[in-house]
C-alpha cells in the first residue's frame, strides 16, 4: 500500500501569519479524494470549496469561512438545509460590525457553523447601546491561516488539518486548532477543535457548534431524542411548545422560531442527540463530549420552506445569550496562558436497525427522569425569559403577536438592543418593522409622518412609506469637532425643529432647509455628553422643559436660556444603586411635561416613579416602583397625561415579565397595558400610543 498523501490546500507560515492560496486541487487515492476549488461570481465569489470523499461520504470544507462544514452527504442521504442565504457566502459581504449585532446572518447557511470564539450568542451592547459583540462571534467568518488533507488509503481514512487565528492586538489572541476525519467504513464526519491561548495573559472564550439539519430528515412527524436531564424555554413565545418540544410540524409560513436550553446525561462524558425522520428508518446523530461542551440549545425553525426549514443541534459551553449575561453565570471558558481547550464532535447518518439502536443507546442514558419546565429557567435566560440564539429576531415573522390588557391600541415603538423601529397593529401583529439605530425620542407627526432619531446624532422625518423626506445631523453642526448627541426633538408650529445638543447643552431651533434659527444654552452641573439631557419638550408658554438626567433635575428655560423653573427629583432618602433594572434606583430623570393645570409630570429614570408636582414643586400625585398588583417599574422614560385624566407611560428595562407601556386611572387602577418581547426587547424607551 502507497504511504499517506498530504495534499496542502493552504500553506501557512508562522512569520507573515497568512497563507499562501493553492491551485485547483484534484487528488484522488482509492476510495479517498480531495478536491479544491475557487467559486466566481455573486456574493461566492472567491470562496474556497474543498470536498473531502471517504467512500458513501462527500464533505464540503469552507476555508474562508472558519473551516465550517457547508453539507455533507452520507451515503446518499443530504445532511444540511436550504438557507434563503444562498451561500457559501465570501466573509467581505457579512458585516459583522452591523450596528443591530445581526450581520452574521448575511452569511449563515453551513450544515455546521461555528459560533465564537469569543462570543456565541445573542448580539451584546453596553447600557449606551454600543455594539459589544455581535451575533454568534466572528469565527465562522474568518480565513483559515493553513489546510492540510491527509489521505491514507490503507486505513480509509482522510483527514483535513488547519488553523483559524482569532486575534486582536492588545484584546486577544485566540488560535483554533481543527482536525476533521472522515472514513470510507462509516457515513459520517467527526472533528476536533483545540483552542489555544496564544497570549502571556489568561483569556476567556465561548464555543457553539450551530449543526442545522433541514429536509430530507426534517419535516412533519420528525423527532429528536436526547437524554435530557433538564430543559427550559428560552422565552415565554418558545413555552408554548413545552408539550411538544421533542416533535416537529410541517413547515408553517410566517410561524416564529421556538428555542429550548438544556442539559443532557451523559454515561462516560458523551451525549447525543438524534433527529428521526418520520417512520423512524432514517436519522442523523450528532454526538460531542460533554466536558467541556455541557450546554445545548435546541433551535426550531418551522417557518415556511422558502424562508429555511430547519433545525439546529447546538451543543455549547453556554447558553447562547449575550456574553455579558452568561459571564454573569459563570459560563465562560478561562484559559490561562498558553492554555488550551478541546471540543470533539461527530455528525452521523443512521438508516434501518442503526436507528433503533441508536434510540436504545439514548433512552438508556436517561439514567433519571427528565426535569422539564414550563417556563423560561431563571439564570439559563435573562431575567428568566428571552435572550439567546436569534433574540434579536424573534418575533419578526409575520404572525407574532403582541400582548394587550384593555381596549387594543395601535402601538409605534423603537428598541435600542435590537435596533428595531416597529409598528404594531391592535390585533398584535407587525404592520412593519424597520431597522434603525439608537432612539430616546420619537413623534407622530399630524401628517402621520414619523421624526424620530436614528443614532445619537440623526433626526429623520418618514413620510407614510418610511422614506427619509427630512433629516439633520448634529455632528454636521457647528460643532466644531465637540463630542454631541441628541436625546430630544421636537416639531414645532412654524415648521421647525426643536433639537437639543447634549455635550455642547444646547437647544437649536432647525428651519426646513437646516438653517439654524435660534440657540439656547443650558446650565449643566455634571457635563456628560451621553446625559446632559433626556427628552425636552417646549410648553405652550413658549418655554422649554429639560430632563437633565445626570444631574437629576428638570430645569425649565426661557428664550434666552434663563432657568426659570426648577425640579430637583427627590431620591426619598434611599441611596443611589447602578444598574438599569428594577434592582437599580437614582434620580436619573428622563421626560417631563407641562400640564394644562400648570403641574408638572416627570419620568423619573431609574427613580422608578411617575411623579406630579405643583409649581411650588410639592408631589400632589405619585406612582411608585410596587403600586401596581402584579407589575414592578424600573427605569420609567416617556410619560403622557391623557384628556380623559389617565396617565401611560413606558416602562423600560423592566424585564419580559411586566409590561413595556401601562396605562393608569387616578386611582393607580391599571386601565391598559401592551407587552412584546418578540419584536422589543428589554430596552424599549419610546412609544407612540394610537387610541382607537
Amino acid at each position: 500500500m502507497a504511504a499517506p498523501r498530504r495534499i496542502t490546500i493552504i500553506e501557512g507560515t508562522e512569520r507573515s501569519g497568512n497563507g499562501a492560496r493553492g491551485a485547483d486541487i484534484d487528488v484522488a487515492a482509492g476510495p479517498l479524494a480531495v478536491r479544491c476549488r475557487t467559486l466566481a461570481g455573486g456574493l461566492a465569489d472567491g470562496v474556497r470549496v474543498v470536498e473531502l470523499i471517504a467512500g458513501a461520504t462527500r464533505a464540503f470544507i469552507l476555508p474562508d469561512r472558519g473551516l465550517g462544514i457547508w453539507k455533507v452527504n452520507a451515503a446518499g442521504t443530504e445532511l444540511g438545509w436550504q438557507s434563503p442565504v444562498r451561500g457559501p457566502v465570501h466573509p467581505m459581504h457579512v458585516p459583522l460590525a452591523e450596528p443591530s449585532g445581526l450581520g452574521w446572518l448575511d452569511g449563515f447557511d453551513e450544515l455546521v457553523a461555528r459560533c465564537g470564539l469569543v462570543s456565541n450568542g445573542a448580539p451584546d451592547f453596553t447600557p449606551e447601546g454600543r455594539l459589544l459583540h455581535g451575533l454568534h462571534g466572528r469565527v465562522a467568518n474568518l480565513p483559515a491561516r493553513s489546510l492540510e488533507v491527509v489521505l491514507d488509503e490503507e486505513r480509509g481514512t482522510l483527514t483535513a488539518e488547519g488553523i483559524v487565528d482569532e486575534t486582536r492586538f492588545l484584546c486577544h489572541a485566540l488560535r483554533m486548532t481543527t482536525t476533521i476525519r472522515l472514513s470510507a467504513a462509516q457515513a459520517g464526519i467527526a472533528w476536533t477543535d483545540t483552542v489555544r491561548n496564544l497570549s502571556d495573559r489568561p483569556a476567556t472564550m465561548q464555543m457553539l457548534y450551530h449543526v442545522n439539519l433541514g429536509p430530507p430528515l426534517l419535516a412533519r412527524g420528525t423527532a429528536v431524542e436526547m437524554a435530557v436531564a433538564e430543559l427550559a424555554p428560552r422565552d415565554d413565545r418558545a413555552a408554548a411548545d413545552i408539550p411538544t418540544w421533542n416533535t416537529y410540524d410541517a413547515p408553517r409560513p410566517g410561524r416564529p422560531e421556538d428555542v429550548h436550553f438544556a442539559t443532557l446525561h451523559a454515561p462516560g462524558g458523551r451525549a447525543a442527540a438524534l433527529l428521526v425522520a418520520p417512520g423512524g428508518r432514517q436519522a442523523a446523530r450528532l454526538s460531542w463530549d460533554t466536558a467541556t461542551l455541557p450546554c445545548f440549545a435546541l433551535w426550531k425553525q418551522q417557518g415556511g420552506e422558502a424562508d429555511g426549514y430547519v433545525t439546529g443541534l447546538e451543543p455549547a459551553t453556554n447558553f447562547p445569550n449575550p456574553r455579558s449575561f452568561e459571564e454573569s453565570q459563570g459560563r465562560v471558558v478561562r484559559l490561562e496562558p498558553r492554555g488550551e481547550v478541546t471540543f470533539d464532535l461527530a455528525l452521523d447518518r443512521l438508516a434501518g436497525e442503526e436507528v433503533a439502536a441508536a434510540r436504545d443507546a439514548v433512552r438508556a442514558a436517561a439514567v433519571a427522569p427528565a426535569r422539564v419546565h414550563a417556563a423560561p429557567r431563571r439564570g439559563w435566560s435573562p431575567g428568566g425569559v428571552a435572550g439567546a440564539i436569534l433574540i434579536a429576531l424573534a418575533g419578526l415573522a409575520a404572525g407574532a403577536a403582541a400582548e394587550q390588557t384593555g381596549t387594543p391600541r395601535r402601538v409605534i415603538a423603537a428598541d435600542d438592543s435590537r435596533r428595531t423601529l416597529a409598528a404594531i397593529g391592535a390585533d398584535g401583529s407587525v404592520e412593519w418593522r424597520r431597522d434603525n439605530g439608537p432612539i430616546h425620542d420619537l413623534h407622530l407627526l399630524p401628517d402621520g409622518h414619523l421624526l424620530l432619531q436614528d443614532g445619537w446624532t440623526r433626526i429623520v422625518e418618514l413620510d407614510r412609506d418610511r422614506r427619509v423626506v427630512w433629516e439633520y445631523d448634529a455632528a454636521a453642526g457647528d460643532n466644531a469637532g465637540r463630542p454631541v448627541e441628541v436625546h430630544a426633538f421636537q416639531r414645532l408650529p412654524d415648521g421647525g425643529t426643536m433639537i437639543v445638543e447634549s455635550g455642547p447643552a444646547r437647544i437649536l431651533e432647525v428651519a426646513r432647509d437646516g438653517t439654524v434659527t435660534r440657540r439656547i444654552p443650558l446650565t449643566v452641573d455634571h457635563p456628560a455628553v451621553h446625559s446632559d439631557t433626556r427628552n425636552v419638550r417646549r410648553t405652550p408658554a413658549g418655554t422649554y422643559l429639560v430632563a437633565h438626567e445626570r444631574d437629576g433635575v428638570v430645569r425649565e428655560y426661557d428664550g434666552d436660556g434663563r432657568v426659570v423653573w426648577e425640579y430637583d427629583v427627590p431620591l426619598f432618602g434611599r441611596e443611589p444603586r447602578g444598574g438599569h433594572g428594577p434592582e437599580a434606583f437614582g434620580d436619573q430623570v428622563y421626560s417631563a411635561v407641562r400640564l394644562a393645570d400648570g403641574n408638572t409630570l416627570v419620568g423619573t429614570g431609574n427613580g422608578h416613579s411617575v411623579l406630579e408636582v405643583n409649581p411650588a414643586g410639592e408631589i400632589v400625585w405619585q406612582l411608585g416602583q410596587h403600586d401596581l398588583p402584579g407589575i414592578v417599574l424600573a427605569w420609567v422614560t416617556q410619560v403622557w397625561r391623557l384628556p380623559n385624566g389617565n396617565t401611560r407611560f413606558v416602562n423600560c428595562h423592566a424585564g419580559p415579565d411586566n409590561p413595556q407601556i401601562i396605562e393608569v386611572d387616578r386611582d393607580k387602577n391599571v386601565v391598559w397595558t401592551f407587552r412584546d418581547f418578540d419584536t422589543f426587547g428589554d430596552s424599549t424607551p419610546v412609544a407612540v400610543v394610537i387610541d382607537p
